[in-house]
């Protein structure tokens, strides 16, 4: 039997200029992209995707794009009064991105509702692994929040693991306190969970890994991956460390968009796969390095398909 996993977010318009000065359009969002990765890594996971959609041209658009990529997309819902979000990206020499967003009021900001509305929860299967991030809470209105711990709570008293990156954004809180306040749920309702350092320092003002460890085991998270840049990837088991992967830089650095998305997708792909936890972070690594050589969010399949043939080779 298969296993499963579920992601739930935002999927987005992309609009990027090309070196003519034309727009190009692609379709990306944080869950939605480590899903990519996750099933091109592990192709015999069945990957779903939860999430609200519109009734537009580019919802249409981006169903398709989902099927092309072998992501289920039926467990998404339509609403009929609101579009999907949009955002623009533009890159510096270095890799380093900026955006433009239009995603207030998007269809995913009315998940909960269009859930409810629906009825469709009793219908949906069991999910061996249920990811979600920050901003898949951050772009919900707040009693919207509640509701959607609540649904993470009946996934996971159902059996599903639950994975959580908290992707701090600024800008969809309204004080530290506010995203401190939901990240903190977030994490007491999450067996793994894969903070950036700088999400903890910018947050809470942690300054080393064993304050990131010691706040994590008063929420009882259970697998913890500590993205830490130029210092490297940190992993602990019930506040045990297991391994310290060091970081390795890419040969170039075209866009960073995807780094911590193909990274969350790959390494719970091989946790999914039965991979230990050490051979999972080489793999996200490996995979992360190769994502930020490319421009766009999700790099081309054969690119990725052949790097993933001759780097597993290695394990």
């Amino acid at each position: 039997m298969k296993n499963s996993l579920l992601a739930i977010g935002e999927c987005m318009v992309e609009l990027s200029l090309s070196n003519s000065h034309s727009l190009q359009h692609s379709f990306a969002g944080d869950t939605y992209n480590s899903l990519v990765y996750a099933k091109r890594w592990q192709p015999e996971i069945d990957c779903f995707f939860l999430s609200g959609i519109g009734q537009d041209m580019f919802s249409s658009m981006m169903t398709e794009h989902w099927k092309a990529h072998g992501i289920e997309g039926q467990f998404v819902l339509c609403s009929p009064d609101h579009n999907v979000g949009i955002y623009a990206i533009k890159n510096d020499p270095s890799g380093e991105r900026q955006f433009d967003y239009w995603r207030k009021d998007s269809a995913a900001t009315q998940l909960m509702y269009l859930i409810e509305q629906s009825d469709s929860e009793p219908t949906w299967p069991h999910f061996d692994l249920v990811y979600f991030s920050g901003i898949s809470l951050g772009i919900l209105a707040e009693d919207d929040k509640s509701r959607f711990i609540d649904l993470i709570k009946r996934l996971r008293s159902n059996g599903s693991k639950i994975a959580f990156d908290p992707n701090y954004r600024p800008k969809m809180w309204s004080t530290k306190d506010h995203a401190i306040q939901w990240l903190e749920a977030a994490y007491s309702v999450s067996d793994i969970v894969l903070p950036g350092f700088d999400d903890h320092y910018d947050l809470f003002g942690h300054t080393s890994v064993e304050e990131i460890v010691g706040y994590c085991s008063q929420l009882h998270v259970s697998e913890l991956i500590i993205k830490a840049g130029k210092q490297g990837v940190f992993a602990f088991e019930n506040d045990r460390a297991v391994c310290h992967v060091p970081f390795t830089p890419a040969k170039v650095q075209r866009d960073t968009t995807a780094a911590g998305d193909s990274f969350a997708g790959v390494y719970l792909a091989c946790r999914m796969a039965s991979k230990d936890v050490q051979t999972a972070i080489e793999q996200a690594t490996g995979a992360a390095g190769l994502v930020v050589q490319h421009q766009g969010a999700i790099v081309e399949h054969s690119i990725f398909d052949v790097f993933r043939q001759q780097f597993t080779q290695a394990f």
